[in-house]
């Protein structure tokens, strides 16, 4: 296998383990409380590699409102699901605030 190959394959095993651990963390939906259909959602995009496995990056979510809810949606209505964890998750925006303030690319 080459070295392309295995670095794919651990990046998807280090995307697995991260997704399980989120899940377990949270144990269901932080909007709804639903224990179905758990989803692991990166708060900052997984292609910003600095915080990618960062356990304070994530959030469990059902599929409804990770991806298919036009009410509260992770991707489909992201404004509003960032209003809905500055109102009922603040501590989870202070992490990612901090996580962004503290990042390697950020100048301000």
């Amino acid at each position: 296998m080459n070295k392309l190959k295995e670095a794919r394959k651990l990046l998807k095993k280090q995307d697995k383990e991260w997704s399980i651990a989120i899940r377990k963390r949270d144990k269901k939906c932080m909007i709804c409380g639903s224990k179905k259909f758990l989803n692991a959602h990166h708060l900052i995009p997984r292609e910003i590699k600095e915080f990618r496995h960062d356990l304070r990056n994530g959030i469990t979510l059902c599929a409804k409102h990770h991806k298919f809810s036009y009410q509260i949606s992770a991707h489909k209505n992201a404004l509003v699901f960032f209003k809905y964890l500055e109102d009922y998750h603040t501590k989870i925006i202070r992490d990612v605030c901090k996580m962004i303030k503290g990042a390697r690319w950020q100048k301000c």
